[in-house]
């Protein structure tokens, strides 16, 4: 397996049907498999569709509760760090398409449905190698990848997210940038991963990307979720799912895991002038039934502390050489930030000490499965 698509859900996962007919009908079979990390709200029968799929003679793995106690046993530490009734736990799903020897990781979610009419895993398969195109840069260091797509009814979006105090102020063109691509995110038809505010507002849908591939420039940043998203095993010990679920005034910060992880990696993969892309593959993103006033309430905390984090990211210098390094030294400078503003209540420099904590646990733990 050079290549996993991993994925965890609470539903059966019968989409992967859809992924795996558009690998048997791109000659994919033998370089493509799957990971499904299950959950406490999984249903047994997640299980069976896997086998399904490994009928069909492709690698497929799932991974119900025991199987992941087993396996989080040889890192108690980073168990703690893996919370139940979370997106976070695909962060083992990651750990084990490493070990298992793949190259390049693509992380779904369970209601992003592979396209018919498009090779997907060629659109991935961008990652690890160089490449010069078009690149975006922004007056304010911020690109709005929703620029790329067509929407209906027709109107401005931004990404779940994308930092308020950055937003129509993002005036954005086109340079040319080169370098190696080590994460390419995906877009999607029909649903965009916008946030609650938006959907709540006026929900629109997205009809066709309107652009070719994209490069992000040297020091741009973006939202990146992990809906669509394809990364390079280098990157990994950088890429950590952050922890969710910290009480802060009353009510609790969630919905932003993929996000921050998503900052994060680009401030090192900036640090070690390595490259992003953004476009193909699309999917189509049939979302889940969701409460928008429970999202709105879930985001809060995630909106009001990205505005306070992303001026930190931005100032914080990084020395070291390695992508583990690095992200160990993002760490440590971003929890000395937090915890020296006076501004900073107890319970955000708590958060921020238990997060950075976990980030450190995560390098320790890729080190030793990627030595």
């Amino acid at each position: 397996m050079k290549v996993a698509v991993v994925l965890t859900t609470i539903n059966v996962p019968t989409l992967l049907e859809g992924y795996a007919d558009n690998f048997e009908k791109y000659g994919h079979k033998d370089e493509v498999g799957f990971i499904v990390i299950g959950d406490r709200k999984t249903p047994k029968e997640a299980g069976e569709e896997i086998k399904r799929i490994k009928g069909r003679g492709f690698e497929a793995d799932y991974l119900d509760i025991p199987a992941q106690e087993d396996w989080l046993s040889r890192f108690a530490n980073l168990k703690e760090m893996i919370p139940y009734n979370s997106d976070n736990r695909r962060n083992v799903g990651y750990l084990l398409a490493v070990e298992q020897g793949a190259e390049i990781i693509i992380s779904i979610d369970d209601d992003n449905y592979a396209l018919t009419n498009e090779d997907y895993l060629a659109a991935h398969k961008i990652v690890g190698t160089f490449q010069e195109m078009k690149a975006a840069r922004s007056d304010n260091g911020w690109y709005n990848i929703c620029r790329l797509l067509e929407t209906e009814p027709s109107r401005t979006i931004y990404p779940r997210g994308f930092p308020y105090y950055k937003r129509w102020a993002d005036t954005a063109d086109l340079t040319t940038a080169s370098g190696r691509v080590v994460i390419n995110v995906g877009l999607w038809l029909q649903h965009p991963d916008t946030d609650a505010v938006t959907n709540l507002n006026e929900p629109v849908k997205v009809t066709d990307m309107h652009s070719e591939r994209i490069m992000l420039d040297h020091g741009v940043y973006t939202a990146i979720n992990t809906q669509n998203t394809a990364l390079h095993r280098d990157v990994l010990p950088a890429y950590y799912y952050i922890l969710m679920g910290a009480p802060i005034e009353g009510n609790k910060i969630d919905r932003y895991g993929d996000i921050w992880s998503g900052f994060f990696i680009q401030k090192v993969i900036n640090h070690m002038n390595e490259r992003i892309t953004v476009g193909p593959p699309l999917t189509n993103h049939i979302r889940n039934k969701h409460n928008l006033f429970n999202d709105l309430r879930q985001e809060l905390w995630g909106m009001i502390l990205t505005d306070y984090l992303t001026p930190i990211l931005e100032s914080i210098q990084l020395t070291a050489p390695t992508y583990d390094g690095a992200y160990f030294e993002l760490a440590n400078k971003l929890e000395k930030a937090v915890i020296d503003d006076d501004k900073a209540s107890d319970e955000v420099k708590q958060y921020f000490r238990q997060m950075t904590e976990a980030m450190r646990i995560w390098v320790d733990v890729c080190r030793e499965i990627m030595k």
